[in-house]
């Protein structure tokens, strides 16, 4: 009796231990990429432009342009996963765009074909 109680121990721990949740499911594209530019024209004032996308695990995110701080435009989007790629479709009609993911002197880059859009925060 002590061994089969014992067989039954150990197949339930065996079992519990089996089952746990695999936690490397997220994505490299979940989270902040930003897009920074500066221009200071001779004599004037600089003019500061950002572009940010965020994008969450449930395939749906933001996107905002901001000039100075103020915001210019702002929507969301879902995005999927396509192979080595990721589709965004903008809300509203805005448009679809196609992102991969990079690597540029130790920053994780948001790639639009060979163009580099943003650098991951």
């Amino acid at each position: 009796m002590k061994k089969l109680f014992l067989f039954f121990a150990l197949a339930s721990t065996v079992a519990f231990t089996s089952c746990s949740k695999d936690e490397d499911d997220t994505d490299v594209i979940i989270g902040t990429w930003i897009s920074e530019a500066s221009i200071t024209p001779d004599g004037g004032s600089t003019t500061t432009y950002e572009d940010t996308w965020v994008f969450n695990s449930d395939l749906t995110g933001e996107y905002a342009e901001t000039t100075n701080e103020e915001v210019d435009f702002e929507t969301t989007f879902t995005w999927m996963k396509s192979e080595d790629s990721y589709i965004v479709i903008y809300a509203d009609d805005e448009g679809t765009d196609t992102f991969t993911v990079g690597e540029l002197l130790g920053n994780t880059t948001l790639m639009e074909g060979e163009n580099i859009l943003a650098i991951k925060e």
